[in-house]
């Protein structure tokens, strides 16, 4: 085994190489994702200054939703060229990865082999990914939420255990307490996680030295003040009872129903974390370990599962409201992976060939997906062609056709948006409103000729 390690400086180069793939991978991906379902329907001409998105912000703030500093986000990227945005998704997704990976204790100097796992985990379980992180709106919302959290809680977990000798308390302080504002006020199951990881961490800490830093107080309290001023956003009774218009069950039956769904959405989304946290956990414990060295990786499960079981007060949400949970368990189990120990041939040549296995598995199903993608967003930028066409020779009466059946991906949100043959259907009144149009009548696409 000692012959297949590299001097740093090898391992350096492989680890930024991995980096410059992974951003290049995710970027490609994002490029041929086009804007669909609410972002068709920004109107960017409202917009004549930097002032506009934070008085736009307000509006919505007291009348939809209190996750202002997402949105604002959002707004920002939606006066952009859609380049942009894919650019800077690209790096924040990368980030999402370096911050799982440097949430993992007792890894080794430029593991490559660890990032290549995360990578794999989060491409290939994490919740919706079309929606969380290639969607526009749903990666400012999903993507970026959980990249500001996780960003806050390492910086957080960093100065638990390094910042016993900083002098600097005040601006240190200062910069948690902002930071910490930031991270609670992003999405509401999430950064209700999010605090009590912080909570917890503060607790084993304290346990240990007996103290608490004012940067610690400083910085719970500010993940404290951005999470209330979301939670208290009049918008969010508006949207509440929206939702709840659509509930079948009231009362106790509707807490029911809510708790039997999210046994299904941990099922379908937490389940391959939660087997392998099961199962390395009872096979360190007969290898002689003791349970308080996995309490790291225990927090971040109960906050995983907090974070789920929370959204039993709130009328059903969509599945992506899942992904911050996820994104805790994929920590937890990365940890857990991390811990099997060289002398163990068994497991680390499992675990070694079993990553290189999926990697190679990753770039045929890429390649697929990738070149599926290309299909989507050729047809689309087709359909809007013809509309322009159209339009530009005063139709306003069009048959058009929807995306072909056969190029479905998982990593394409587009078919939950596209038009249907139902003329009523919402994606048919969001064409008519972003074109101008006055009817629309879809058909499948092997049936369309005009173009």
């Amino acid at each position: 085994m000692e012959k297949m390690h590299l001097d740093d400086k090898k391992r350096k180069a492989v680890f930024w190489g991995l980096l410059a793939i992974s951003f290049a991978a995710i970027w490609i991906y994002n490029s041929m994702t086009p804007l669909m379902s609410d972002d068709l329907l920004f109107q960017a001409s409202d917009y004549h200054s930097p002032f506009d998105i934070f008085r736009m912000e307000y509006k919505q703030y007291m009348t939809w939703t209190g996750r202002s500093v997402l949105q604002v986000i959002l707004k920002i990227f939606s006066l952009m060229p859609k380049w942009v945005f894919n650019l800077c998704n690209s790096l924040c997704f990368v980030m999402l990865t370096l911050l799982i990976y440097w949430n993992v204790k007792d890894r080794k100097k430029y593991d490559a082999l660890l990032l290549v796992f995360i990578n794999l985990i989060v491409w290939n379980f994490s919740v919706e990914f079309s929606q969380t992180v290639l969607w526009l709106g749903g990666a400012c919302n999903y993507l970026w939420g959980i990249v500001i959290l996780l960003g806050f809680l390492t910086c957080f977990r960093y100065f638990l255990e390094n910042g016993h000798s900083c002098t600097k308390i005040v601006p240190l302080s200062i910069f948690l307490f902002f930071f910490g504002v930031l991270a609670g006020w992003g999405n509401e199951n999430t950064s209700g996680g999010g605090i009590l990881i912080a909570l917890l961490f503060t607790f084993l800490s304290f346990k240990k030295e007996k103290k608490v830093y004012p940067w610690t107080i400083a910085g719970i309290a500010g993940m404290a003040s951005g999470f209330l001023v979301m939670l208290l956003a009049p918008g969010n009774k508006a949207r509440s009872a929206f939702m709840l218009a659509d509930e079948t069950y009231t009362g106790i039956m509707a807490y029911v129903s809510r708790g039997l769904k999210i046994n299904k959405a941990v099922n379908n989304y937490m389940m391959v974390y939660i087997v392998v946290i099961c199962f390395l956990c009872v096979y360190f414990i007969y290898k002689g370990k003791k349970l308080e060295e996995f309490l790291d990786t225990f927090i971040f499960c109960l906050a995983g599962l907090a974070t789920c079981y929370v959204l039993v007060l709130t009328p059903e949400p969509m599945p992506r409201a899942y992904f911050g949970a996820n994104i805790f368990f994929a920590v937890a189990c990365t940890q857990m992976v991390q811990r099997i120990a060289r002398e163990d041939t068994v497991l680390i040549s499992l675990k070694t060939g079993g990553i290189l296995a999926a990697a190679v598995w990753m770039f045929f199903s890429y390649t697929e997906n990738g070149a599926n993608l290309a299909r989507i967003l050729r047809e689309v930028n087709e359909r809007e062609e013809y509309i322009l066409e159209q339009t530009g020779q005063g139709n306003y009466d069009l048959t058009l056709p929807m995306l072909r059946p056969e190029f479905r991906t998982e990593y394409s949100f587009m078919y939950d948006n596209d038009i249907s043959m139902e003329e009523d259907f919402w994606m048919n009144e969001v064409y008519r409103i972003k074109y101008g149009l006055e009817k629309i009548r879809a058909v499948p696409r092997d049936e369309w000729e005009e173009y």
